[in-house]
């Protein structure tokens, strides 16, 4: 029991955050970031979720006998809605027109190549792993370019009370692993199961939330506009 509880860590760190997401509304409730308790509830229910199907028998999405424990396709549903989520909310915090020009066009891009692979991978099978290629890379330019502007707008000695900086960081450092843990996943299993790739996969998600929670701890009142 105690060796599972281990193996599956990250489920307490999404707790965690869903509670300080709602414990710190108040601070931040009139601002772009104002759905992300709902979103950070949403992963947690779907990490939940995709435990008990992966592990419990009797839980199931899949009519098939040879795919009866895969969860893949809410996860896949998740990674369209989590990225957009995010490229909603750094169009919006972004002030260069021609940075929100590449987020803005590079969103429809992203969302067409969500349909087109549907044509290419089974939606309930394999990660959608295109889709997270191209949302990952916009992210990531949409997660950097944020980040110029505080380090250039903000003082350092109150960039660590930002909660955006540190969700930042946690995309920065996630985002850049994730594309490569799932294409290997998905293409060269038997590397992925060899080299125990999952402890990396579950570790990068152990930094990312626990640069939200710091975010959280740390986070005071700042002006993030919403328009």
């Amino acid at each position: 029991m105690l060796e599972y509880i281990s193996n599956n860590y990250f489920m307490l760190l999404y707790f965690l955050a869903l509670i300080l997401s709602i414990a710190k509304y108040h601070l931040y409730y009139n601002t772009i970031l104002k759905y992300l308790p709902i979103l950070i509830g949403y992963t947690f229910l779907t990490e939940t979720f995709g435990i008990l199907i992966r592990d419990v028998e009797e839980i199931q999405i899949s009519f098939s006998q040879e795919y009866y424990n895969y969860n893949t396709v809410i996860y896949n549903i998740f990674d369209i809605i989590f990225f957009t989520y995010y490229f909603y909310v750094y169009y919006h915090v972004i002030d260069n027109l021609n940075s929100k020009k590449i987020i803005k066009y590079g969103t429809w891009i992203f969302l067409a190549i969500c349909i087109f692979n549907l044509f290419i991978q089974d939606f309930y099978v394999y990660p959608q792993n295109y889709a997270i290629i191209i949302g990952s890379l916009i992210l990531l330019f949409a997660v950097l370019t944020y980040l110029n502007k505080v380090f250039k707008e903000q003082q350092s000695i109150l960039l660590h009370t930002n909660l955006l900086f540190w969700i930042s960081i946690g995309i920065l450092f996630f985002y850049t692993c994730y594309p490569i843990t799932m294409y290997i996943l998905s293409y060269y299993y038997d590397v992925y199961s060899e080299y125990n790739l999952s402890v990396v996969h579950y570790a990068t998600i152990g930094v990312f939330y626990s640069c939200i929670l710091i975010g959280f701890l740390l986070m005071k009142r700042h002006r993030i506009s919403a328009d």
